[in-house]
Formats: C-alpha cells, sequence, structure tokens
C-alpha cells in the first residue's frame, strides 16, 4: 500500500471516527430567510465548533411534531396533543406552512390521531440519525422510558435550545407553561 493510500484511508477512519466528530451543543429552530413553499423554518443541530447540521424531515408532520415537542421541555401526554381538536398542533401547523389546520385535521382523520402520531414520531427521529450519528439525545424518546411523557432528553435536561422568536411570540406558545426558551 502506497503512502497516498494510507493517508487517504486514514481521513476516511477519522471522518468515520464519532469520538473525533465535534459534540453537539444545542438545537435551533429558525426562520428561513428565502421563501419556501414546504415550511418557514429551519431545525438545525448545532455542533461546538459552531457547525450548522439542518435536519431534513421528510414530511410535515414529523417537522411538526418535534417543534411541539421542543416547545413542552418537560414533556407531554400524547392526549394532550390531541385535546380540543388538536388544537395547539393545528395553531403551530398554521404558523409553520401557512396552511389551514383543517388541512391537517384531514390528513390524522384518515390515519386515526394514534397512527399518525407515532409514524411522525418515528419519522423525526429517522430524520435526527440521518442529519447527524450524534443526535441520539435530539430525538424523541419513547414514552415508557419518561412515565409515559414524548419528550427529548436533551432538552428536558436543560440543554440549550433556541427558537425563533416567531415561534415563540405565537399566542399558543405565550400561555403554554412549559415554553422553553433559551439564547445562545
Amino acid at each position: 500500500m502506497t503512502i497516498d493510500e494510507l493517508r487517504t484511508r486514514l481521513v476516511y477512519y477519522m471522518n468515520n471516527d464519532l469520538r473525533l466528530l465535534p459534540r453537539l451543543v444545542a438545537i435551533e429552530v429558525r426562520a428561513r430567510q428565502t421563501g419556501n413553499t414546504r415550511c418557514r423554518y429551519d431545525v438545525l443541530l448545532i455542533d461546538e465548533e459552531g457547525g450548522e447540521t439542518p435536519v431534513k424531515f421528510p414530511d410535515r408532520g414529523s417537522r411538526l411534531l418535534y417543534v411541539y415537542t421542543l416547545l413542552r421541555p418537560q414533556g407531554y401526554q400524547r392526549r394532550t396533543a390531541e385535546a380540543d381538536d388538536c388544537h395547539a398542533l393545528r395553531q403551530l401547523y398554521s404558523q409553520l406552512y401557512f396552511k389551514e389546520g383543517a388541512d391537517l385535521l384531514k390528513t390524522i382523520a384518515s390515519t386515526g390521531f394514534d397512527h399518525f402520531f407515532s409514524q411522525c414520531v418515528a419519522q423525526s427521529r429517522k430524520a435526527l440519525r440521518e442529519a447527524s450519528p450524534l443526535a441520539a439525545d435530539f430525538a424523541i424518546d419513547r414514552p415508557q422510558a419518561h412515565g409515559g411523557k414524548v419528550l427529548i432528553p436533551f432538552v428536558a435536561r436543560g440543554g440549550n435550545v433556541i427558537i425563533d422568536a416567531s415561534l415563540r411570540s405565537n399566542s399558543h406558545n405565550s400561555k403554554n407553561p412549559y415554553t422553553y426558551v433559551s439564547e445562545w
């Protein structure tokens, strides 16, 4: 094996060694600067070197439930998300996507709330795994591990969460005693 081949192989191993990757220290929900019909906000993982890794959610529901969970650091029971005809989810959906909450209700009605919720949580976990191999604590955890509460371990432990001011000013969020906002 030549020296160039050894160097190439070493670079490959170093790039894939999780111990050498910069640690994730924050998560941010930021308003997009460019107009996009899919969503007004990006979810970014921030590492200790200041690098930003966007999380690419495959659908609206997975981003919606992830942001909804970010806004509730102490977690919530699944039935509270479904309460009042999914009122809080519909409000957040309208703010994220500029679409009527009725669209969300149609989607939920087509599969049932439990299936919709489980599917969206699974898709959000997959999106985080694909964004970074170090993002396990940033994913929505199993409710069984937290007394039935849906939560993100990193957020529940007081991790750094940066929420765009336009989401913080949402009337739905200002009434929520669990809204966690941290400035980086």
